[in-house]
């Protein structure tokens, strides 16, 4: 069919207006507020709130409740944003939900691009009749499309790192007044561990609107085992769960995901088949074997940390060429610092975007390895198969996604 009604976002800036939520409150009260006919769990954070809405849709789906997920960004199109019980949004109904978001934003000021894709999604899990909705905020909390809810089901801050600093502030303690504005007042609330002075504004967050703040207990945390096709762990009274996710980090995302289930009303067995059944693309992805090549959308500081870590634990001793292509703006030096001592050579890319840094500029700072800046990422494909050993892919979710559906069309790479 014809797709051009995708230009109704695309076109659309990332920011239109002044920061706040009047201009979607107006839009969502033409649309008739489907927002609160949904119950949501509402999930913000630097790292980890992907994988955790990934696990917390898992456990509300074997529990049999019909249920919406919205996530951002995507890897190869903005369908894949919107899904509910595990498929994503047909670009037939998406023409036609976005029709009813075209005609609400006649005579407002034009909502963000952000804000007119949660809008449709909205609209689209009302019409699905979704028992629950799991939301992946876009930017923040406080100020984001997705915070017009008014009474979550429960809302989940995961762990905090500096990230958009510029729009968000330049200390943890300001990127978590901005996260924890999730929380509403009287309903629960989940934090995954976080940096003292990160925990300390959403302890007084929850306090200030009296919601009943559930934290991770990092120490309840026990690895089992663990190998690239899978990893087992426990949790305070959960014992032997199975996680198909990867990394350290994901046990403390799980048990988050556990504490959020737990206040749904989920059992145990519910919560078990979520976490074994919950896949997460281009997060520490395994996707060939031998040589081992892995995918992760780890973009910032914090992300690359956990990746390289995961690298040295899941595959000791091995040496990667790294394919690295991020935004200007991200500490991509602190990144490369991370990476390099992992790294055999590096293959730098451009990412799509008007904030992408040259691949040519990244490839020039590599100072340990060898590195190669590449036109697209058919030329980074090329150059990695011809070194014929193992391969990292990270950075933005601009390319890593189109360098993973790439990687699985190429013949001699399946």
């Amino acid at each position: 069919m014809d797709k051009n009604f995708l230009t109704f976002y695309s076109d659309t800036p990332k920011f239109t207006h002044a920061p706040g939520l009047e201009v979607m409150r107006a839009l969502m009260a033409r649309l008739g507020d489907p927002q609160r006919r949904l119950r949501c769990v509402h999930i913000a954070g630097t790292n980890g709130k992907g994988s955790c809405a990934a696990m917390v849709y898992a456990m509300l789906r074997s529990a049999g409740y019909r249920t919406g997920l919205y996530t951002s960004p995507d890897l190869t199109g903005p369908q894949e944003r919107i899904k509910v019980d595990g498929v994503d949004i047909t670009f037939e109904d998406f023409a036609r939900v976005t029709a009813h978001v075209r005609a609400a934003c006649e005579g407002l000021p034009e909502p963000s691009f952000f804000e007119k894709m949660t809008a449709a999604a909205f609209l689209y899990f009302a019409e699905k009749r979704c028992d629950y909705v799991v939301l992946e905020v876009g930017l923040g909390g406080r100020l984001d499309a997705t915070n017009i809810i008014e009474e979550p089901a429960v809302s989940v801050i995961m762990p905090i790192g500096l990230d958009h600093t510029g729009v968000l502030g330049d200390t943890l303690a300001a990127i978590a007044a901005e996260k924890a504005g999730i929380v509403k007042p009287g309903r629960p609330a989940v934090s995954a561990p976080q940096p003292p002075e990160a925990a300390a504004v959403i302890r007084e967050r929850c306090r200030q609107v009296g919601a009943a703040l559930h934290e991770v207990d990092i120490t309840k945390i026990q690895p089992l085992a663990h190998s690239p096709e899978g990893q087992r762990f426990s949790y305070g009274d959960m014992g032997d769960i199975s996680l198909a996710l990867l990394g350290g980090h994901q046990t403390a995302n799980a048990a988050a995901a556990i504490e959020a289930g737990r206040l749904l009303g989920l059992s145990d067995e519910h919560i078990r088949a979520g976490l074994a059944a919950a896949r997460w693309p281009c997060r520490l992805e395994v996707v060939r074997r031998d040589p081992p090549v892995v995918l992760d959308g780890a973009h910032n500081g914090h992300g690359v940390r956990a990746l390289a870590a995961a690298l040295a634990d899941y595959f000791p001793g091995v040496r990667f060429t790294m394919v690295m292509g991020v935004m200007a703006d991200k500490p991509w030096r602190e990144m490369l610092a991370y990476m390099q001592p992992l790294a055999e050579s590096f293959v730098c890319l451009t990412p799509d975007g008007p904030r992408a840094l040259p691949g040519r500029e990244l490839a020039q700072a590599v100072q340990t390895v060898p590195a190669r800046a590449a036109e697209d990422i058919d030329q980074a494909l090329a150059l990695c198969r011809a070194g014929g050993g193992p391969v990292c892919a990270f950075g933005s979710l601009y390319y890593i996604g189109y360098f993973r559906r790439r990687f699985l069309e190429v013949e001699g790479w399946k």
